[in-house]
């Protein structure tokens, strides 16, 4: 650990700790994958994935990022606030009373609903801003989006209408991420490539046409289109093991392809509370579920599922401590964790435990953690509560 940041955080019992380092080395890669040509948004919804939406909002954009996107308004706005003036891009649900706030805010939004059209117009003319809306194209993964033929409807629809403005065409893969048979992919892609002729056909004008998440965006070039839409791997994690997979066959069988050296954004660590002795047939926790088989010293870190380390990860997961691996033991409570320290050194009240991140040579991976869950590293750090205060750092993760 840095101790003179440690120093200036005394009276944090855990936090999050964000690496601008990281965070720029992120988006000089994507910036080198995707070229100068195609606009490079960079996802932030959900407080960043877990990671932050100001301090990383702000990050991103001294780093290069073109577009900022989010899923609801609420998040615009707080960019806004913030006096964050990149260009915002709402990617989830608008309803037609939050129009006022869209043309506040001057972002643009995913647009599907007729009568959402019809109040993002009205406030527009209001506030003296023509609102730009992308329209999403249902390609297979029925979610958010309509047909082509409701799309070319509702693309007349803005063309009639003054305070609105139509500015692009998408749609999202349904499991370019899961998989290494990218077929049905590709399938969208060039569906989204005919609804681009059939817009064009009909007389319409689109600057611009985008489909590609982070796999696309590492994966296929063919997919970025006029803007990429990044989210896991700007914050320097794999969108899964099929993606990595990929990019190793795509480069052994055909000596081409791109290896991004994504760094992980984020450490997450506590100060131990606390440091007890359980006797040989002594319980810990909640359940009686683990029990001591000999004499135990155990930490008790002051977090727990509230602020996300999730109850899954009980008798299962390890934390690190001064450089080594210290286990789980007894269930995960509400705001408190408990660790077996019998075989380390030193430790004490106020000795740092790292949940996420890298102690000496040993380092516990929001992806190790999610192996153990049963789910995928976006929950692992999503689900990270804002209640854990973050820090921006210099340093990156792999830094003891």
């Amino acid at each position: 650990m840095h101790q003179e940041f440690l120093d200036s955080i005394p009276s944090e019992s855990s936090w999050c700790e964000v690496s601008r380092q990281a965070i720029h080395s992120n988006v000089a890669t994507l910036r080198q994958r995707v070229g100068s040509d195609v606009t490079l948004g960079v996802v932030v919804k959900a407080d960043a994935f877990g990671h932050g939406i100001i301090l990383c909002s702000r990050e991103f954009v001294a780093a290069g990022v073109d577009w900022l996107i989010v899923n609801f308004a609420y998040e615009a706005i707080a960019l806004r606030r913030a006096g964050i003036q990149a260009p915002i891009y709402i990617c989830g649900n608008v309803s037609a009373t939050q129009a006022p706030l869209i043309a506040e805010t001057q972002a643009r939004i995913v647009l599907y609903d007729p009568q959402v059209a019809k109040a993002l117009a009205q406030a527009g003319r209001n506030a003296g801003y023509s609102i730009p809306v992308h329209l999403k194209i249902e390609t297979g993964s029925h979610r958010q989006g309509i047909s082509l033929k409701e799309a070319l409807e509702l693309a007349e629809l803005v063309s009639q209408l003054k305070g609105i403005e139509l500015e692009g065409l998408t749609t999202h893969y349904a499991d370019i991420e899961d998989t290494t048979d990218h077929r049905f992919a590709h399938q969208q892609l060039a569906l989204l490539q005919e609804a681009r002729k059939a817009f064009r056909e009909a007389g319409f004008e689109l600057p611009m046409v985008h489909s590609a998440n982070s796999a696309a965006t590492i994966l296929w070039p063919e997919t970025h289109g006029s803007m990429v839409r990044v989210g896991i791997a700007a914050y320097g994690l794999w969108p899964s093991t099929e993606t990595y997979a990929t990019v190793l066959q795509n480069y052994a069988t055909r000596g081409e392809g791109f290896i991004p050296n994504l760094q992980p954004v984020l450490s997450w660590r506590a100060r131990i509370a606390q440091v007890k002795d359980v006797p040989v047939g002594g319980y810990v926790s909640y359940g009686r579920t683990f029990r001591a088989t000999y004499p135990m010293r155990i930490a008790i870190l002051p977090l727990g599922y509230h602020e996300g380390y999730d109850r899954r990860l009980s008798n299962l997961s390890h934390v690190l401590i001064n450089g080594m691996r210290a286990p789980v033991r007894g269930r995960i409570c509400m705001n408190m964790m408990m660790v077996d320290v019998t075989h380390i050194q030193d430790v004490s009240v106020g000795t740092v435990a790292t949940l996420i991140g890298t102690d000496g040579d040993e380092r516990v991976s929001a992806e190790q953690l999610a192996s153990w869950m049963g789910t995928i590293n976006y929950e692992v750090v999503s689900c990270i509560h804002p209640s854990q205060p973050r820090f921006v750092v210099e340093g990156t993760v792999s830094e003891g």
